[in-house]
């Protein structure tokens, strides 16, 4: 295989996979750690999991089995919003269906609870998310110069900015959803607590410390 056909596959899958986490992740987190009861801990070993699954290929796998529906059902980019949107809502919630219970497997969820919660979060994401990843995809791919995309709801202003402009937009939306990521763990902390639970122990720790060396001074004395 050409070594140019290589590095633009790899350019496509570099693009396409950031754009998938930038729109996917903050909204993940902030469902597995409210509405699925997931601890910080577990929510961000899913976070990192998706990460690193989605850039090893499930990123590209997303794009491929889009573009691939898309064909079949004869979608484009000027194809009505609302009909691109429908097609990629009901392509997220079968795509996320299949992966989402080995993903929290791996993250290690154990109990049957927590990996249906996971899955059905899933679903459900694709049916919030399905419309903002495609989206994603498609504005990412013009942004960096990829492809350009000729979607309607695609500002026209930004369409025609010039490209360091539309590369610094890019690099600003992914910084963007990891602080959003950031603030929705600080605002909800980790349920265990574990350093918490440690404080009364170390106070009393250096308590009896004090009394000790008190103790022995007055005897010295």
């Amino acid at each position: 295989m050409d070594i140019k056909k290589i590095a633009e596959r790899l350019k496509f899958h570099a693009v396409d996979t950031t754009a998938l986490l930038t729109a996917s992740n903050p909204i993940f987190s902030a469902l597995e750690v409210t509405a699925c009861g997931m601890s910080d801990e577990l929510s961000i070993h899913a976070r990192l999991l998706a990460t690193g699954t989605a850039y090893a290929g499930i990123g590209t796998l997303f794009r491929m089995g889009r573009d691939f529906s898309r064909r079949i059902f004869e979608i484009n980019d000027q194809t009505k919003e609302r009909t691109q949107g429908i097609h990629d809502t009901l392509y997220a919630m079968g795509f996320n269906l299949l992966i989402s219970p080995p993903m929290y497997i791996l993250a290690g969820a154990r109990s049957l609870k927590e990996i249906a919660a996971g899955t059905a979060l899933g679903v459900g994401f694709g049916l919030a998310g399905g419309w903002p990843m495609g989206y994603a995809i498609d504005v990412f791919s013009d942004l960096t110069g990829l492809q350009k995309s000729e979607r309607k709801s695609y500002p026209e202003i930004i369409r025609k900015q010039k490209s360091k402009i539309k590369k610094g937009l890019a690099v600003s939306l992914t910084l963007g959803s990891i602080a959003l990521m950031s603030g929705i763990y600080a605002l909800t902390p980790d349920k265990q607590e574990p350093i918490n639970k440690e404080i009364p122990a170390i106070h009393e720790v250096v308590k009896n410390a004090r009394e000790n060396r008190s103790y022995s001074l007055e005897k010295i004395i």
